[in-house]
């Protein structure tokens, strides 16, 4: 059995840690990956307000997507209730959430096994938030005011402090494009956009850590065609901004070159994420 030595935080409440044993999983036939050794610890993004089923999901989740808990793993929910510092209830209905999504298979007698992604999965994923975050880029572009304008500005600078000093890149770069996705002034995009920003791992940048520096610069891109009220530029440069760091994630998830075809449609932008 392959445990994980970190814990993650699943309280709403300031600094609040799960001090139980390590998540239980049982590790698929070998050669097909252990669960949690190669974990990393930090900050995890906690929704403020949600239920605990919803904090526990985002924590698998987050795990499954970023290639830590593989296909073929199997998920103890006692001893994952007892790691997350739970009940036995929450972690049995969120992994009803992630069956739902395709994630994991849960059945009577063999317990919640991964489904895990394919490369195709998770090339599609980044496509859609390609698309999704493209939209509001471009509709911030014609929308936008000055405030909202101001404000997108002194977050790509937290960003590009972040990462000179060390900060919290992951938070600072999540405050970044909401104000984009707020700046669009579209209550249903907004909601499309943090459905399916949920496919996007927390941990990306642990993950694929040679995105940042590209990061900054196409961050500064989108800036720029927000102030110019360029909005096909804005949208051209968000979803090659996502789609980019998609194939970043593919090549380290699986070693491989990005399937043909992924992505946005040609004309689009054919780019990278966050």
């Amino acid at each position: 059995m392959s445990t994980p030595s970190h814990s993650h935080p699943l309280d709403s409440g300031p600094a609040r840690m799960a001090a139980g044993p390590s998540l239980a999983v049982t590790s698929a036939p070998a050669g097909d990956g252990q669960a949690g050794d190669e974990a990393a610890g930090g900050p995890r993004r906690l929704r403020l307000g949600a239920t605990a089923r919803d904090r526990v999901a985002d924590v698998l989740r987050d795990e499954i997507m970023s290639g830590r808990f593989r296909p073929g793993t199997r998920i103890d929910l006692d001893e994952t209730a007892a790691w997350l510092g739970t009940s036995r209830t929450p972690v049995r209905e969120a992994c009803l959430t992630l069956q739902f999504e395709g994630l994991v298979h849960v059945a009577p007698r063999s317990g919640v096994t991964v489904v895990g992604l394919s490369q195709r999965d998770v090339e599609d994923n980044f496509a859609l938030i390609a698309l999704l975050s493209g939209a509001a880029a471009a509709w911030a572009a014609e929308r936008i005011s000055g405030p909202d304008l101001a404000e997108v500005r002194r977050l790509a600078a937290d960003v590009r402090t972040a990462v000179e000093a060390g900060g919290d890149l992951k938070t600072a770069n999540f405050l970044f494009h909401r104000a984009i996705n707020r700046a669009s002034h579209s209550v249903r995009l907004i909601a499309l956009i943090r459905q399916t920003g949920r496919i996007i791992p927390w941990s990306f940048f642990d993950m694929v850590p040679e995105q940042v520096g590209c990061a900054l610069r196409e961050h500064d891109d989108i800036v720029d065609a927000l102030a110019a009220g360029n909005a096909a530029r804005a949208r051209r440069v968000s979803e090659e901004h996502v789609v980019s760091a998609g194939q970043l994630l593919v090549s380290r998830l699986f070693g491989a070159e990005p399937v043909a075809g992924a992505g946005p449609a040609s004309g689009t932008g054919a780019g990278a994420v966050r």
